[in-house]
């Protein structure tokens, strides 16, 4: 089913941003799930997962699918929060960070580094689609976190495409 993503989001291209982050924002939550799914099958053992802002469908399903709690990234006057449920306070240990369209990566190396300060180690970003462009994945080496990715989009003169020059295989679903 995740070849159904990929192929409604090429069937965008080439295009603007806007009109990117529109077609994500308007997927219905049933159209993340195979993500969810391949995630949650994928990813190594982890005990917490976070969320940014407007980001939550995916990563709550795969915290749903693996049972472990969900840390949604808040941001406040003195930087980053992460909130869990009532009872699901995770101090410590190992978190992946899920977003649905990774940019440049600075939103996401702020939270990781909040997480680092609550004693989270964090192992990874997964991203729906990454702008291979601006730096994000090497913006989170940096950082020791790997980045996973279900669909990388390169910047042209004539709009977003598929990238070509070294497209990330480890989300490929037959």
């Amino acid at each position: 089913m995740l070849a159904a993503f990929h192929e409604a989001t090429a069937s965008l291209l080439p295009t603007d941003e806007a009109t990117l982050q529109r077609y994500l924002r308007g997927l219905a939550p049933q159209a993340w799930l195979p993500l969810a799914e391949l995630f949650a099958a994928r990813l190594p053992e982890f005990d917490a997962v976070i969320a940014l802002p407007g980001d939550a469908l995916v990563a709550e399903q795969v915290s749903r699918l693996r049972g472990v709690p969900l840390l949604c990234a808040e941001p406040g006057p003195g930087g980053w929060t992460l909130q869990g449920k009532p009872g699901e306070e995770v101090t410590g240990g190992e978190a992946v960070l899920l977003t649905e369209h990774l940019v440049n990566g600075v939103t996401e190396a702020a939270v990781i580094e909040q997480a680092q300060r609550r004693g989270l180690r964090v192992l990874l970003v997964g991203t729906a689609v990454e702008r291979t462009s601006l730096g994000a994945r090497s913006r989170l080496w940096e950082l020791g976190v790997t980045v996973q990715t279900a669909l990388q989009l390169a910047d042209t003169p004539w709009g977003l495409i598929q990238e070509r020059r070294q497209p990330e295989r480890w989300l490929r679903s037959s």
